[in-house]
Protein backbone atom coordinates (compact mmCIF):
# COMPACT_ATOMS: atom_id res chain seq x y z
CA UNK A 1 0.00 0.00 0.00
CA UNK A 2 1.10 3.47 -0.59
CA UNK A 3 1.43 6.05 2.27
CA UNK A 4 1.07 9.45 1.78
CA UNK A 5 4.40 10.15 2.74
CA UNK A 6 5.50 7.26 -0.21
CA UNK A 7 3.17 9.31 -2.47
CA UNK A 8 4.95 12.20 -2.01
CA UNK A 9 8.16 11.14 -2.39
CA UNK A 10 7.27 10.17 -5.64
CA UNK A 11 5.59 12.95 -6.82
CA UNK A 12 7.94 15.84 -5.10
CA UNK A 13 5.76 18.68 -4.31
CA UNK A 14 3.12 17.96 -7.36
CA UNK A 15 -0.32 17.55 -6.44
CA UNK A 16 -1.81 14.08 -7.12
CA UNK A 17 -2.92 15.19 -10.34
CA UNK A 18 0.26 16.70 -11.67
CA UNK A 19 2.16 13.91 -10.79
CA UNK A 20 -0.65 11.52 -12.67
CA UNK A 21 0.37 13.52 -15.38
CA UNK A 22 3.43 13.26 -15.33
CA UNK A 23 3.34 9.46 -15.54
CA UNK A 24 0.96 9.64 -18.41
CA UNK A 25 3.93 11.52 -19.95
CA UNK A 26 6.20 9.05 -18.86
CA UNK A 27 4.48 6.12 -20.01
CA UNK A 28 4.08 7.87 -24.06
CA UNK A 29 6.15 5.23 -25.53
CA UNK A 30 4.31 2.36 -23.62
CA UNK A 31 1.03 3.56 -24.80
CA UNK A 32 2.11 4.43 -28.72
CA UNK A 33 3.36 0.72 -28.65
CA UNK A 34 0.19 -1.09 -26.85
CA UNK A 35 -2.03 0.84 -29.87
CA UNK A 36 0.40 -0.78 -32.02
CA UNK A 37 0.82 -4.54 -30.42
CA UNK A 38 -3.45 -4.41 -30.23
CA UNK A 39 -3.31 -3.65 -33.97
CA UNK A 40 -1.04 -6.80 -34.46
CA UNK A 41 -4.14 -8.65 -33.68
CA UNK A 42 -6.70 -8.96 -37.06
CA UNK A 43 -9.81 -8.76 -34.69
CA UNK A 44 -12.40 -8.65 -37.69
CA UNK A 45 -16.01 -10.45 -36.41
CA UNK A 46 -15.06 -13.98 -35.09
CA UNK A 47 -11.80 -13.71 -34.87
CA UNK A 48 -11.32 -11.38 -31.80
CA UNK A 49 -9.80 -14.31 -29.35
CA UNK A 50 -6.22 -13.25 -29.67
CA UNK A 51 -6.53 -9.93 -29.28
CA UNK A 52 -8.91 -10.74 -25.72
CA UNK A 53 -6.70 -13.04 -24.90
CA UNK A 54 -3.55 -10.54 -24.87
CA UNK A 55 -5.37 -7.85 -23.38
CA UNK A 56 -6.46 -10.28 -20.83
CA UNK A 57 -3.06 -10.65 -20.15
CA UNK A 58 -2.13 -6.97 -19.74
CA UNK A 59 -5.28 -6.31 -17.48
CA UNK A 60 -3.41 -9.03 -14.98
CA UNK A 61 -0.32 -7.51 -15.21
CA UNK A 62 -2.47 -4.51 -13.58
CA UNK A 63 -3.97 -6.92 -10.75
CA UNK A 64 -6.97 -6.83 -11.93
CA UNK A 65 -9.36 -9.60 -11.40
CA UNK A 66 -10.49 -10.69 -14.96
CA UNK A 67 -13.36 -12.42 -16.35
CA UNK A 68 -12.99 -13.30 -20.15
CA UNK A 69 -15.47 -15.49 -21.46
CA UNK A 70 -18.06 -16.29 -24.61
CA UNK A 71 -21.61 -15.19 -24.93
CA UNK A 72 -24.40 -17.47 -23.76
CA UNK A 73 -26.19 -17.37 -26.96
CA UNK A 74 -29.04 -19.28 -26.04
CA UNK A 75 -29.30 -17.55 -22.85
CA UNK A 76 -29.20 -14.02 -24.67
CA UNK A 77 -31.80 -15.11 -27.32
CA UNK A 78 -34.12 -14.44 -23.90
CA UNK A 79 -32.78 -10.50 -23.33
CA UNK A 80 -35.33 -7.96 -25.00
CA UNK A 81 -31.99 -6.08 -26.48
CA UNK A 82 -30.66 -9.30 -28.14
CA UNK A 83 -29.02 -9.34 -31.52
CA UNK A 84 -27.12 -10.76 -33.97
CA UNK A 85 -26.21 -12.70 -37.16
CA UNK A 86 -23.83 -15.03 -35.09
CA UNK A 87 -24.83 -19.03 -34.68
CA UNK A 88 -21.75 -19.04 -31.79
CA UNK A 89 -19.59 -17.02 -30.14
CA UNK A 90 -16.80 -19.58 -30.10
CA UNK A 91 -13.37 -17.97 -30.17
CA UNK A 92 -15.02 -14.69 -29.57
CA UNK A 93 -15.04 -13.32 -25.99
CA UNK A 94 -15.55 -10.44 -24.02
CA UNK A 95 -13.50 -9.26 -21.69
CA UNK A 96 -14.77 -7.72 -17.89
CA UNK A 97 -12.01 -7.16 -15.62
CA UNK A 98 -12.13 -5.10 -12.06
CA UNK A 99 -9.65 -3.54 -10.02
CA UNK A 100 -11.04 -3.04 -6.87
CA UNK A 101 -10.53 0.37 -5.06
CA UNK A 102 -9.70 0.90 -1.86
CA UNK A 103 -13.64 1.56 -0.40
CA UNK A 104 -15.75 4.35 -0.47
CA UNK A 105 -15.75 5.93 -3.77
CA UNK A 106 -17.78 5.99 -6.81
CA UNK A 107 -17.33 3.20 -9.89
CA UNK A 108 -16.05 3.44 -12.61
CA UNK A 109 -16.36 1.94 -16.09
CA UNK A 110 -13.85 1.91 -18.79
CA UNK A 111 -15.09 0.20 -21.91
CA UNK A 112 -14.25 -0.41 -25.79
CA UNK A 113 -14.46 -2.80 -28.38
CA UNK A 114 -11.88 -5.20 -29.55
CA UNK A 115 -13.92 -5.97 -33.05
CA UNK A 116 -12.60 -3.87 -36.22
CA UNK A 117 -14.29 -3.87 -39.78
CA UNK A 118 -12.52 -5.48 -42.28
CA UNK A 119 -9.71 -4.09 -44.03
CA UNK A 120 -11.41 -4.21 -47.13
CA UNK A 121 -9.76 -4.43 -50.94
CA UNK A 122 -8.01 -0.74 -51.03
CA UNK A 123 -3.85 -0.63 -51.23
CA UNK A 124 -2.62 -0.40 -47.65
CA UNK A 125 0.68 1.14 -47.56
CA UNK A 126 1.94 -0.58 -44.86
CA UNK A 127 -0.59 -3.60 -44.87
CA UNK A 128 -3.47 -3.21 -42.27
CA UNK A 129 -2.64 -5.51 -39.38
CA UNK A 130 1.58 -4.51 -39.89
CA UNK A 131 1.08 -1.16 -37.71
CA UNK A 132 3.76 1.28 -37.76
CA UNK A 133 4.21 4.61 -35.97
CA UNK A 134 5.48 7.69 -38.56
CA UNK A 135 5.10 11.42 -38.08
CA UNK A 136 3.33 11.14 -34.90
CA UNK A 137 0.19 8.82 -36.07
CA UNK A 138 -0.03 5.28 -35.47
CA UNK A 139 -1.37 3.24 -38.72
CA UNK A 140 -3.01 0.31 -38.77
CA UNK A 141 -6.62 -1.15 -39.03
CA UNK A 142 -8.47 -0.20 -35.54
CA UNK A 143 -6.02 2.54 -34.16
CA UNK A 144 -8.19 4.70 -34.19
CA UNK A 145 -11.73 2.61 -34.25
CA UNK A 146 -10.80 1.56 -30.87
CA UNK A 147 -8.00 0.11 -30.17
CA UNK A 148 -6.39 3.68 -29.54
CA UNK A 149 -9.13 4.11 -26.97
CA UNK A 150 -8.67 1.09 -25.13
CA UNK A 151 -4.66 1.89 -24.87
CA UNK A 152 -5.97 5.12 -23.19
CA UNK A 153 -8.65 3.63 -20.85
CA UNK A 154 -4.99 1.07 -19.71
CA UNK A 155 -2.95 3.27 -19.47
CA UNK A 156 -4.54 5.81 -17.70
CA UNK A 157 -5.33 3.45 -14.85
CA UNK A 158 -1.36 2.17 -15.55
CA UNK A 159 -0.10 5.43 -15.26
CA UNK A 160 -1.84 5.79 -11.61
CA UNK A 161 -0.65 2.99 -10.33
CA UNK A 162 3.03 3.97 -11.37
CA UNK A 163 2.17 7.44 -9.73
CA UNK A 164 1.31 5.07 -6.63
CA UNK A 165 -1.90 6.76 -6.92
CA UNK A 166 -4.45 4.02 -5.02
CA UNK A 167 -8.30 4.98 -6.34
CA UNK A 168 -11.30 4.44 -3.46
CA UNK A 169 -13.70 3.71 -5.79
CA UNK A 170 -13.47 0.39 -7.98
CA UNK A 171 -11.98 0.47 -12.00
CA UNK A 172 -13.90 -1.62 -14.32
CA UNK A 173 -11.73 -2.56 -17.76
CA UNK A 174 -14.62 -3.89 -20.48
CA UNK A 175 -13.61 -4.55 -23.82
CA UNK A 176 -16.68 -5.97 -26.02
CA UNK A 177 -16.97 -7.74 -29.59
CA UNK A 178 -19.74 -7.78 -32.18
CA UNK A 179 -20.06 -3.92 -31.52
CA UNK A 180 -19.92 -2.82 -35.11
CA UNK A 181 -22.64 -5.49 -35.71
CA UNK A 182 -24.73 -4.36 -33.05
CA UNK A 183 -23.75 -4.69 -29.18
CA UNK A 184 -24.28 -8.11 -28.12
CA UNK A 185 -20.79 -8.05 -26.83
CA UNK A 186 -21.73 -5.28 -24.36
CA UNK A 187 -25.29 -6.61 -23.61
CA UNK A 188 -23.52 -10.01 -22.43
CA UNK A 189 -21.37 -8.12 -19.85
CA UNK A 190 -24.67 -5.85 -18.60
CA UNK A 191 -26.35 -9.21 -18.38
CA UNK A 192 -23.58 -10.86 -16.40
CA UNK A 193 -24.28 -7.68 -14.32
CA UNK A 194 -21.38 -5.14 -15.34
CA UNK A 195 -22.43 -2.01 -14.32
CA UNK A 196 -20.76 1.45 -12.44
CA UNK A 197 -21.67 4.97 -11.61
CA UNK A 198 -20.50 6.19 -14.47
CA UNK A 199 -18.73 5.44 -17.84
CA UNK A 200 -16.32 6.17 -20.39
CA UNK A 201 -16.51 4.91 -23.93
CA UNK A 202 -13.14 5.80 -25.58
CA UNK A 203 -14.69 5.43 -29.33
CA UNK A 204 -12.44 7.84 -31.29
CA UNK A 205 -14.89 10.92 -30.55
CA UNK A 206 -11.89 13.31 -31.64
CA UNK A 207 -11.87 14.90 -27.53
CA UNK A 208 -15.12 15.71 -28.02
CA UNK A 209 -17.55 14.73 -25.25
CA UNK A 210 -20.41 13.33 -26.96
CA UNK A 211 -23.25 12.66 -24.56
CA UNK A 212 -26.12 11.52 -26.96
CA UNK A 213 -25.73 9.00 -29.37
CA UNK A 214 -28.00 7.78 -32.06
CA UNK A 215 -29.79 4.73 -32.56
CA UNK A 216 -30.36 2.39 -35.33
CA UNK A 217 -32.11 -0.57 -37.24
CA UNK A 218 -31.79 -2.13 -40.53
CA UNK A 219 -35.26 -3.02 -41.72
CA UNK A 220 -36.09 -5.81 -44.81
CA UNK A 221 -39.34 -5.11 -46.65
CA UNK A 222 -41.07 -7.99 -48.66
CA UNK A 223 -43.60 -6.81 -51.40
CA UNK A 224 -45.89 -9.73 -53.39
CA UNK A 225 -47.19 -9.41 -56.74
CA UNK A 226 -47.89 -12.18 -58.84
CA UNK A 227 -45.58 -13.81 -61.62
CA UNK A 228 -46.49 -13.81 -65.46
CA UNK A 229 -44.85 -14.00 -68.91
CA UNK A 230 -43.76 -10.81 -70.00
CA UNK A 231 -45.72 -11.15 -72.91
CA UNK A 232 -48.87 -11.26 -71.25
CA UNK A 233 -48.07 -9.14 -68.16
CA UNK A 234 -51.75 -8.49 -67.46
CA UNK A 235 -52.00 -11.62 -65.83
CA UNK A 236 -49.62 -10.82 -63.55
CA UNK A 237 -49.42 -8.21 -60.54
CA UNK A 238 -45.72 -5.98 -60.62
CA UNK A 239 -44.32 -6.27 -57.17
CA UNK A 240 -41.47 -3.12 -58.82
CA UNK A 241 -44.81 -1.28 -59.55
CA UNK A 242 -46.91 -2.40 -56.33
CA UNK A 243 -43.52 -1.69 -54.43
CA UNK A 244 -43.58 2.47 -55.37
CA UNK A 245 -45.75 4.07 -53.24
CA UNK A 246 -44.51 1.96 -50.24
CA UNK A 247 -41.29 3.15 -51.14
CA UNK A 248 -42.58 7.31 -51.51
CA UNK A 249 -43.98 6.78 -48.14
CA UNK A 250 -40.66 6.00 -46.55
CA UNK A 251 -38.92 9.03 -48.40
CA UNK A 252 -41.94 11.40 -46.91
CA UNK A 253 -41.63 9.52 -43.43
CA UNK A 254 -37.83 10.45 -42.92
CA UNK A 255 -39.01 14.46 -44.03
CA UNK A 256 -41.71 14.27 -41.71
CA UNK A 257 -39.78 12.69 -38.69
CA UNK A 258 -36.97 15.54 -39.70
CA UNK A 259 -39.45 18.48 -39.05
CA UNK A 260 -41.02 16.69 -36.00
CA UNK A 261 -37.39 16.36 -34.49
CA UNK A 262 -35.63 18.99 -35.98
CA UNK A 263 -34.15 21.02 -32.87
CA UNK A 264 -35.40 19.11 -30.65
CA UNK A 265 -32.58 16.39 -29.87
CA UNK A 266 -29.88 18.43 -28.29
CA UNK A 267 -26.34 18.45 -30.54
CA UNK A 268 -28.45 17.88 -33.62
CA UNK A 269 -29.91 20.90 -34.27
CA UNK A 270 -27.44 21.32 -37.33
CA UNK A 271 -27.73 18.89 -39.36
CA UNK A 272 -29.92 18.81 -42.37
CA UNK A 273 -31.26 15.63 -41.15
CA UNK A 274 -30.35 14.34 -37.91
CA UNK A 275 -31.59 10.90 -37.94
CA UNK A 276 -31.70 9.50 -41.95
CA UNK A 277 -33.79 6.72 -43.06
CA UNK A 278 -33.44 5.21 -46.52
CA UNK A 279 -34.50 2.61 -49.09
CA UNK A 280 -30.94 1.62 -49.45
CA UNK A 281 -30.92 -1.91 -51.24
CA UNK A 282 -33.50 -3.13 -54.21
CA UNK A 283 -34.27 -7.02 -55.28
CA UNK A 284 -36.48 -7.93 -57.27
CA UNK A 285 -37.10 -10.69 -60.71
CA UNK A 286 -35.34 -13.16 -61.91
CA UNK A 287 -35.56 -12.09 -65.70
CA UNK A 288 -36.82 -9.44 -68.25
CA UNK A 289 -38.91 -11.97 -69.29
CA UNK A 290 -41.36 -12.96 -66.64
CA UNK A 291 -43.85 -9.91 -64.14
CA UNK A 292 -41.72 -10.20 -60.68
CA UNK A 293 -43.58 -11.47 -57.74
CA UNK A 294 -41.53 -10.39 -55.25
CA UNK A 295 -39.91 -6.59 -54.50
CA UNK A 296 -37.69 -6.90 -51.69
CA UNK A 297 -36.51 -3.31 -50.12
CA UNK A 298 -33.91 -3.30 -47.30
CA UNK A 299 -33.12 0.49 -45.72
CA UNK A 300 -31.84 1.96 -42.50
CA UNK A 301 -34.05 4.02 -40.10
CA UNK A 302 -31.74 6.39 -37.73
CA UNK A 303 -33.09 6.62 -34.13
CA UNK A 304 -33.07 9.74 -31.99
CA UNK A 305 -31.93 9.86 -28.22
CA UNK A 306 -35.36 10.95 -27.81
CA UNK A 307 -36.46 7.40 -29.23
CA UNK A 308 -36.98 4.13 -28.26
CA UNK A 309 -35.77 1.47 -30.81
CA UNK A 310 -39.65 -0.39 -29.96
CA UNK A 311 -41.15 2.63 -30.77
CA UNK A 312 -39.85 3.56 -34.40
CA UNK A 313 -40.25 -0.43 -34.81
CA UNK A 314 -44.39 0.06 -34.49
CA UNK A 315 -44.44 3.65 -36.08
CA UNK A 316 -42.40 1.98 -39.07
CA UNK A 317 -44.87 -1.09 -39.17
CA UNK A 318 -48.26 0.74 -38.45
CA UNK A 319 -46.83 3.34 -41.60
CA UNK A 320 -46.42 0.12 -43.96
CA UNK A 321 -49.77 -1.36 -42.86
CA UNK A 322 -51.49 1.85 -43.85
CA UNK A 323 -50.15 1.78 -47.22
CA UNK A 324 -51.03 -1.77 -47.95
CA UNK A 325 -54.44 -0.89 -46.55
CA UNK A 326 -54.90 1.73 -49.30
CA UNK A 327 -54.66 -1.05 -52.51
CA UNK A 328 -56.99 -3.40 -53.07
CA UNK A 329 -53.92 -6.00 -54.20
CA UNK A 330 -51.83 -5.45 -51.07
CA UNK A 331 -54.51 -5.14 -48.83
CA UNK A 332 -54.96 -8.90 -49.07
CA UNK A 333 -51.36 -9.75 -50.01
CA UNK A 334 -49.81 -7.57 -47.38
CA UNK A 335 -45.95 -6.83 -46.93
CA UNK A 336 -44.08 -9.03 -44.66
CA UNK A 337 -41.39 -6.52 -42.10
CA UNK A 338 -38.39 -7.96 -41.14
CA UNK A 339 -35.25 -6.83 -39.67
CA UNK A 340 -31.74 -8.40 -39.85
CA UNK A 341 -29.51 -8.91 -36.76
CA UNK A 342 -28.05 -5.45 -36.47
CA UNK A 343 -29.50 -2.88 -33.90
CA UNK A 344 -27.79 -0.19 -31.69
CA UNK A 345 -29.91 1.86 -28.92
CA UNK A 346 -29.65 5.25 -28.58
CA UNK A 347 -29.09 6.98 -25.74
CA UNK A 348 -28.91 10.47 -23.88
CA UNK A 349 -26.68 12.07 -21.05
CA UNK A 350 -27.94 15.59 -19.32
CA UNK A 351 -24.76 17.65 -20.15
CA UNK A 352 -24.92 19.02 -16.31
CA UNK A 353 -24.53 15.17 -15.28
CA UNK A 354 -21.45 15.10 -12.98
CA UNK A 355 -19.63 12.75 -15.11
CA UNK A 356 -19.97 14.69 -17.56
CA UNK A 357 -18.95 17.94 -15.94
CA UNK A 358 -15.75 16.37 -14.32
CA UNK A 359 -14.25 15.50 -17.77
CA UNK A 360 -15.32 18.84 -18.95
CA UNK A 361 -12.99 20.33 -16.20
CA UNK A 362 -10.24 18.21 -16.59
CA UNK A 363 -10.00 18.68 -20.20
CA UNK A 364 -10.45 22.57 -19.70
CA UNK A 365 -7.51 22.26 -17.24
CA UNK A 366 -5.09 20.33 -19.98
CA UNK A 367 -5.74 22.16 -22.98
CA UNK A 368 -6.93 25.79 -21.55
CA UNK A 369 -10.29 25.45 -23.43
CA UNK A 370 -13.50 23.85 -23.30
CA UNK A 371 -14.24 20.51 -25.05
CA UNK A 372 -16.60 20.19 -27.57
CA UNK A 373 -20.30 19.09 -26.62
CA UNK A 374 -21.65 16.94 -28.82
CA UNK A 375 -24.34 14.13 -30.32
CA UNK A 376 -22.77 11.25 -32.05
CA UNK A 377 -24.05 10.84 -35.42
CA UNK A 378 -22.78 6.85 -35.39
CA UNK A 379 -23.90 4.43 -32.63
CA UNK A 380 -22.00 3.00 -29.75
CA UNK A 381 -21.52 0.46 -26.66
CA UNK A 382 -23.29 3.34 -25.02
CA UNK A 383 -26.80 2.76 -25.86
CA UNK A 384 -26.92 -0.98 -24.50
CA UNK A 385 -24.49 -0.01 -21.71
CA UNK A 386 -26.74 2.90 -20.09
CA UNK A 387 -30.25 1.14 -21.38
CA UNK A 388 -29.96 -2.28 -19.73
CA UNK A 389 -26.43 -1.91 -17.61
CA UNK A 390 -28.07 0.78 -15.79
CA UNK A 391 -24.63 2.79 -15.98
CA UNK A 392 -24.75 6.80 -16.96
CA UNK A 393 -22.53 6.85 -20.14
CA UNK A 394 -20.93 8.70 -22.78
CA UNK A 395 -17.83 8.63 -25.34
CA UNK A 396 -14.72 10.38 -25.24
CA UNK A 397 -11.91 9.12 -27.11
CA UNK A 398 -8.82 10.26 -29.58
CA UNK A 399 -8.90 11.23 -33.03
CA UNK A 400 -9.31 11.92 -35.84
CA UNK A 401 -12.68 10.39 -36.28
CA UNK A 402 -12.43 11.11 -39.52
CA UNK A 403 -9.78 8.52 -39.54
CA UNK A 404 -12.42 4.99 -38.85
CA UNK A 405 -12.70 2.63 -41.21
CA UNK A 406 -10.52 4.03 -43.93
CA UNK A 407 -7.44 2.59 -45.76
CA UNK A 408 -4.61 3.68 -43.68
CA UNK A 409 -6.52 4.69 -40.66
CA UNK A 410 -4.90 6.33 -38.13
CA UNK A 411 -4.69 7.46 -34.22
CA UNK A 412 -3.00 10.99 -33.91
CA UNK A 413 -0.43 10.22 -30.42
CA UNK A 414 -0.81 13.38 -29.15
CA UNK A 415 -4.47 12.62 -29.42
CA UNK A 416 -4.10 9.57 -27.48
CA UNK A 417 -2.29 11.52 -24.89
CA UNK A 418 -4.68 14.29 -24.19
CA UNK A 419 -7.51 11.76 -23.72
CA UNK A 420 -5.38 9.21 -21.31
CA UNK A 421 -4.12 12.61 -19.41
CA UNK A 422 -7.72 13.43 -19.17
CA UNK A 423 -8.94 9.90 -18.20
CA UNK A 424 -6.70 9.34 -15.15
CA UNK A 425 -7.53 12.94 -14.01
CA UNK A 426 -11.39 11.97 -14.22
CA UNK A 427 -9.90 8.83 -12.33
CA UNK A 428 -8.90 10.64 -9.35
CA UNK A 429 -11.68 12.85 -9.23
CA UNK A 430 -14.93 10.44 -9.81
CA UNK A 431 -13.46 7.63 -8.14
CA UNK A 432 -12.16 9.62 -5.18
CA UNK A 433 -7.99 8.92 -3.90
CA UNK A 434 -7.28 6.38 -0.88
CA UNK A 435 -5.63 8.60 2.06
CA UNK A 436 -3.25 5.70 3.23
Amino acid sequence: MTTDDERERMCGMASVKECAQEAVAKNRDELIQLVMDLVRHPSTKGNELSAQTFFADKLRELGAEVDMFEPDLERLRQHPGFVTDRTSFAGSPVIGSVLKGAGGGKSMILCGHMDVVDPGDGAWTYGPFSPRYLDGKVYGRGACDMKGGIACNYMAVKSLRDAGIRLKGDVKILTTIDEEVGNCGMLALTEKGYSADGALVAEPSDEALTVSSAGSIWYKLHIYGKAAHGGSAYYGVNAIYKALPFISRIRDWEEERRLRLFGKARFYENLPVPFCIGVNMFHSGTMPAIVPEEAVLDGRIGISPLETTEEIMKEFEDMIQRVAQADPWTKEHPPLVEYHPSRWVSRSLDPDHPLVQTVKANYRDLKGVDPVMDGMKACSDSGTLQHYGHTPAFEFGPGPGTALHQTDEYVSAESLLNVTKVIAATLIDWCGVAEE
